[in-house]
């Protein structure tokens, strides 16, 4: 078996970048950094990985910010930010679309180098934001100061990646470049971080300039609730830099890292490429005797950040329709990478055709009791408690799911199906199942109804 230190140095000279590498991204973002101050008078500094030397080699990311004085309106800003940004990519030869954070911003690609031009305040302090990219220099200069081992952030980000866990975008819902870099400073190196997380809480939290005191922790996890790790922001006390962590990434993190201790590998780092094998996947599914169903839809022409969130969002309604109607759903996931929905497994396509309500006690006042009877009508008695039966309106899915889906998009909206999801199922959508589902295209459908995909 290979020592940690043997596979580290091999992963590293794989993914620690050359100094031709360096000298390339620094000269391309030496060019654009010319170009706007020439034409805008306005100052760009390079933030991002690259800025931070914690870049992988061939991840030719350039995050230029682009500085406005803060007398600036808001709309003005935008306004003026599009234009240097797009301006950039006609001059270097560049395409490019715009994205959405806080406000609009250009992206694109100039040769090999992914660029993105980001207007931002040239504010003083994280105290006077403006908008919330404002705090990336204050991100960019604290990693710079107490940061002593990018290497290690490299490992970490590449070991990250090989479980598609990397990324802070709402579509990977992952670790972000400068969580990394925090966990990293923190732990002093990747294998530290690795032991550290197998005696992770929920909720851990991870403060390392002290912002908060002990007896404040209840609090902050009330405020951070939900984000199942506490990263506070060493630049904002009131920022969670793991906010966009879901609890599978986190999870998978934990348990891989666990792993990787126990028997360490080169392919934790580089995983082996495997085909999708999609009929052994749904010869496996239909081994388990559960029932599968895909919910297809033409994709909104949305960006991933705005799309993911709203399968997630329909996928949420969908099961919580089917719960309430006795449908058990042993799992759901979203798919977009080529066809577009949700995923569903249940225990079974049907329920019985009557549901149990269960009453009063027979102690319970009687308008109580007589009420239940009213209501249900016949009723007879488990130990003291009155019960009946009511017959259900829907007990396949096929059936519900069609009396669900119909009507116009605002009634689809009505019921809780995101607005752009809604107008999308108006155009056409189909409810897939057995052998069609080999109709399926892309490989995300099929990693949520494959069951060996860890």
């Amino acid at each position: 078996m290979d020592t940690y230190e043997t596979i580290f140095e091999h992963a590293l000279k794989k993914i620690r970048p050359d100094t031709k590498e360096v000298v390339e991204n620094q000269m391309m973002f030496d060019d654009i950094k010319k170009f706007i101050k020439e034409k805008y008078s306005l100052d760009a500094r390079l933030m991002g990985s690259v800025a931070k030397n914690t870049f992988i080699a061939g991840d030719k990311d350039l995050d230029i910010f682009v500085f406005f004085p803060v007398k600036t309106k808001k709309e003005d800003l935008e306004e003026k930010g599009l234009n240097v940004g797009k301006n950039v990519f006609k001059r270097f030869g560049g395409n490019y679309v715009i994205s959405y954070a806080e406000h609009p911003y250009t992206k694109g690609h100039v040769g090999s180098f992914e660029i993105e031009i980001v207007p931002a305040y040239k504010i003083t302090s994280t105290k006077k934001l403006m908008s919330s990219v404002d705090r990336t220099p204050f991100h960019t200069k604290y990693v710079l100061d107490t940061l002593k081992k990018p290497d290690e952030v490299r490992l970490l980000k590449k070991f990250l990646k090989g479980m598609g866990a990397y990324g802070s975008d709402l579509k990977t819902n992952g670790f972000s470049g400068y969580l990394c870099e925090l966990l990293i400073i923190k732990c002093g190196t990747f294998l530290n971080l690795l032991k550290s997380a197998q005696d992770w809480g929920y909720q851990e939290i991870m403060d390392m300039e002290n912002g908060y005191r002990k007896s404040e922790h209840k609090a902050i996890k009330r405020k951070f609730k939900d984000q199942p790790l506490i990263f506070i922001d060493p630049t904002d006390r009131n920022r969670n830099v793991a906010a966009v962590l879901s609890s599978e990434k986190l999870a998978q993190f934990i348990y891989f890292a666990g792993r990787f201790m126990e028997d360490p590998s080169i392919n934790y780092f580089f995983p082996l490429e495997k085909p999708t094998d999609v009929k052994a996947i749904l010869r496996s599914a239909k081994e388990r005797g559960t029932y599968h169903l895909a919910i297809r839809l033409s994709r909104p022409d949305l960006i991933e950040d705005i799309l993911y969130p709203q399968l997630r969002r329909f996928r949420r309604r969908i099961s919580d329709s089917l719960e309430s109607e006795g449908f058990i759903i042993l799992s759901s996931w979203e798919f977009a990478d080529s066809d577009c929905g949700i995923g569903l497994e249940l225990l079974s396509p049907t329920v019985p055709r009557f549901r149990k309500m269960t009453g009063p006690r027979i102690f319970d006042p009687k308008v109580n009791r007589d009420n239940f009877e009213k209501k249900y009508g016949n009723i007879w008695f488990e130990c003291d408690r009155m019960v009946s039966e009511v017959r259900r309106k829907h007990f396949d899915i096929m059936s519900m799911l069609t009396w669900f889906f119909d009507g116009s998009a605002k009634d689809l909206a009505d019921r809780g199906i995101p607005k752009n999801i809604a107008d999308s199922m108006k155009k056409g959508f189909s409810l897939v199942e057995g052998k069609d589902l080999l109709d399926i295209k892309g490989d995300e459908f099929w990693k949520g109804l494959d069951r060996n995909n860890l």
